[in-house]
């Protein structure tokens, strides 16, 4: 018998544990993988940075690693608990808060550098990220840059989507698509620890995001990555 934990993002995460922790091996390699691609991309390479969604701090850890002053902001409480802990642990100096990134707790002008990292974009509506670019667009200095990793999850619909994934031990099983509000629902199955949960993630391509962030008052470069868009403005 199965137990059915609800539906969420953060449910989500939790099935993955190791995958989000930045202790874990494989969140080590990821801030690897992170730093290299943030050193081949990002237009300026010293300053301090906002690092929103930040989890567990594999993306501040990368950045601060890069030698920026780094901020990491999530609204997952017990993620930013936990990345308190490791930045403990690290001798990190990053700096850590609960916070709402649609309304920002900092004065205007305050960043060079304000990153979504990790491919946060699935858990935005198109009216979230527009809130969240016109504060990113506030807080960023003149001059300053907005950094955005993200999957083209429209194109995926027709090149790699199946209605069925198994990821090791959790099996994904298509839902429904709501064409109104741009979302996919899917219905997971955890075999590790008998539970089921649903998660609703927003779908993306790069002419959605282009247009949201030029709106806002940025100029907009990509990059194409494999199948991730990573977009920076300034």
């Amino acid at each position: 018998m199965f137990r059915y934990l609800g539906e969420g993002a953060d449910i989500y995460y939790k099935a993955f544990p190791t995958t989000w922790d930045a202790t874990s091996e494989i969140g080590k390699k990821r801030i690897i993988k992170l730093k290299e691609t943030l050193r081949k991309h990002l237009p300026i390479k010293e300053g301090k940075a906002l690092d929103v969604g930040c989890g567990t701090g594999i993306s501040t850890f990368a950045l601060e690693e890069l030698g920026f002053e780094v901020i990491g902001i999530d609204i997952r409480k017990e993620a930013i608990h936990q990345a308190k802990e490791i930045a403990k642990e690290r001798g990190s100096k990053a700096k850590f808060y609960f916070m709402d990134a649609k309304r920002l707790e900092f004065e205007n002008e305050s960043f060079d550098l304000v990153t979504l990292l990790g491919s946060p974009l699935p858990h935005f509506s198109v009216y979230d990220f527009d809130e969240i670019t016109m504060e990113a667009y506030r807080v960023l200095k003149p001059k300053g840059v907005l950094v955005i990793e993200y999957i083209d999850t429209i194109k995926g619909l027709y090149s790699w989507h199946r209605d069925v994934f198994v990821e090791g031990l959790l099996i994904s099983i298509y839902k429904g698509f709501n064409s109104v509000e741009g979302l996919e629902e899917r219905f997971f199955i955890n075999l590790n620890n008998g539970t089921t949960f649903s998660v609703k993630f927003y779908l993306w391509a790069p002419w959605i995001a282009e247009f949201i962030l030029r709106k806002a008052g940025f100029e907009v470069q990509s990059h194409y990555i494999r199948e991730d868009s990573f977009d920076s403005g300034g």
